[in-house]
């Protein structure tokens, strides 16, 4: 099935990706709100510019998967963001080239898949001291069951398809390149 062959061919790129993710103060309980508010800053610029992306190539998204190129991910954290008085650039002039609808799949494999770290994340929120107690996280507040029937409507829409040897391949480079936004953003604040 194409996803586990995402997973094992994107593997070290993500191990290397959450390298350099905040999201390890979350996970040791040591965040702070200004650290909180960078990793949702660079959450944001990672996925608007992955939905940009999607925006971009609308016409080439399979209907099947349409319903995973929502820019909610994006809207949460700018309703996260907005607690902080964080105004977010919506103008991104960020170069968007056309991609085939299984390089869109692989930017959507990434993104859909990273909704389930969110819920490791999540769970270690309520232990962060020194964050505001008063935030109500929109982006890491989605509930463990509403996140996994996502998962699994994403996991059966794709493994309803079949892909060739090149879409494969074409997947890979697609979530490859997504990866790379991430890691990108993770080196802003």
């Amino acid at each position: 099935m194409i996803l586990n062959h995402l997973k094992t061919q994107t593997t070290a790129l993500h191990k290397e990706t959450e390298q350099d993710n905040l999201a390890r103060f979350i996970l040791d309980h040591s965040i702070t709100t200004t650290q909180y508010a960078a990793l949702l800053k660079q959450n944001w610029y990672a996925y608007a510019r992955v939905e940009q992306v999607l925006n971009y190539n609308a016409s080439a998204i399979p209907d099947y998967l349409k319903p995973f190129a929502d820019g909610a991910k994006s809207k949460a954290l700018e309703n996260d963001l907005a607690q902080l008085n964080y105004k977010h650039q919506s103008n991104h002039t960020s170069e968007v080239q056309e991609m085939t609808p299984a390089e869109l799949l692989g930017m959507l494999y990434v993104t859909e898949g990273s909704m389930l770290g969110g819920l490791l994340i999540r769970k270690n929120l309520e232990s962060c001291s020194e964050l505001d107690a008063d935030f109500e996280h929109h982006f890491f507040g989605k509930s463990a069951p509403e996140v996994m029937q996502r998962w699994q409507a994403f996991k059966e829409a794709v493994s309803e398809k079949d892909f060739s040897s090149e879409e494969y391949d074409e997947a890979i480079a697609g979530a490859n390149y997504a990866f790379r936004i991430f890691k990108e953003s993770y080196s802003l604040v």
